[in-house]
């Protein structure tokens, strides 16, 4: 709401960041926090171009330490970034440490072990997530926030799952960069990464392509 402090957690280039930065306005402030220094860079001019500059600020961070001080935000949100987190009970304990008493913790996250690709089907897909899931720290986050939000302490915890089917190819990208973690990883065969990509093209251009990937919204007082 207006006049608040918040943090947006793995800000990336800074388009969550723009939203907040509208709704808390002249009297509040957006702090981005993020590992990926070009990410931040961007984030700031795109905030700077917008008018933003006076209510943001970006953190260049080489860990989960957000550089706030104790109690000092009154909402936290952290979108599509615990999947990566080394260790989720440390970040969580910081993201406790950096809101005010009553303050909210809002966290987004998918279930890669919900994820539904057709026409592709789930042999190939796990062919596919195995040869990558060294990319992914915690690829089952979505179903464990609301426990672990409660072990590190938040109160009034509550889950929604946002889901919807995409049928047109929109989310194409994520299969994108899943196929490159198992490239680079190399734990599958760059031939074998292409055919199943080239697969999952010809089905949006079919319209045969289907693909659900459910996301946990869990939201807990401090």
């Amino acid at each position: 709401r207006a006049g608040q402090p918040v943090v947006d957690y793995g800000c990336g280039p800074g388009g969550l960041a723009l939203e907040l930065a509208t709704r808390v306005g002249p009297g509040g402030h957006v702090h981005g926090v993020d590992l990926n220094a070009e990410f931040i860079a961007l984030a700031r001019k795109a905030l700077d171009e917008a008018g933003f500059a006076g209510i943001t600020t970006f953190h260049h961070v080489q860990d989960d330490r957000i550089p706030l001080a104790d109690a000092s935000a009154d909402r936290l949100v952290c979108k599509n970034v615990m999947e990566y987190v080394p260790e989720v009970a440390a970040t969580l304990a910081e993201f406790r440490r950096v809101i005010k008493p009553g303050g909210l913790v809002h966290i987004i996250d998918s279930d890669w072990g919900m994820l539904v690709v057709e026409p592709l089907g789930p042999e190939k897909m796990r062919e596919l997530f195995e040869a990558a899931k060294h990319a992914y720290r915690t690829p089952h986050i979505g179903r464990r926030l609301y426990g672990e939000m409660k072990k590190a302490g938040f109160s009034e915890v509550s889950v929604k799952v946002l889901t919807s089917a995409d049928i047109r190819g929109h989310m194409l990208f994520v299969l994108q960069n899943m196929a490159s973690y198992a490239t680079i990883g190399g734990q599958m065969d760059t031939g074998r990464v292409d055919k199943l990509l080239a697969e999952i093209k010809q089905s949006i251009a079919d319209g045969r392509f289907m693909m659900v990937l459910p996301q946990f919204l869990v939201t807990g007082s401090a």
